[in-house]
Parts: structure tokens; sequence; C-alpha cells
């Protein structure tokens, strides 16, 4: 079998879509953005869940740090 990349960009707005369906059993859960007509579906398992929060964690800390200045 073949491996197919894909890129998908998704701006993520006050009024987009955000849910989750828990797969308990299966250790995963399944996160959409978006709805119908526009959509991404993450399918995360527990260490993958962790993984993201921390990158979405760090990104949220860079917006809160002062951006340094290149001299003049």
């Amino acid at each position: 079998m073949s491996a197919a990349n894909v890129a998908v960009s998704v701006h993520v707005r006050a009024d987009i879509a955000l849910s989750f369906r828990s797969h308990p059993a299966e250790d995963r859960v399944v996160v959409q953005l978006g709805d119908t007509g526009g959509e991404v579906v993450l399918f995360l398992p527990a260490a993958e869940i962790d993984r993201l929060a921390g990158v979405l964690a760090a990104a949220r800390e860079s917006l809160s740090v002062p951006a340094v200045k290149a001299a003049a």
C-alpha cells in the first residue's frame, strides 16, 4: 500500500464547531473541528492527546511572551 500525504488548513474561529467522541475501550478519542461542508477529524490515542495538549500549551505560551525586537 502506498502512502498519501495530505495537508489541510483550518482557521479555528469562535463560530467553528468543536467536538469530540470518547472511545474508552479503545483508549482513544475522535476530535472534530468544523462541521458538514468543511471539517477535520483527528483520531487520537491517549498518549497523542497529551502530546497535542503540550504543543497547544507551548503555542499559547509563545503568544504571551513579548517578542524580542532585533537591533536596528
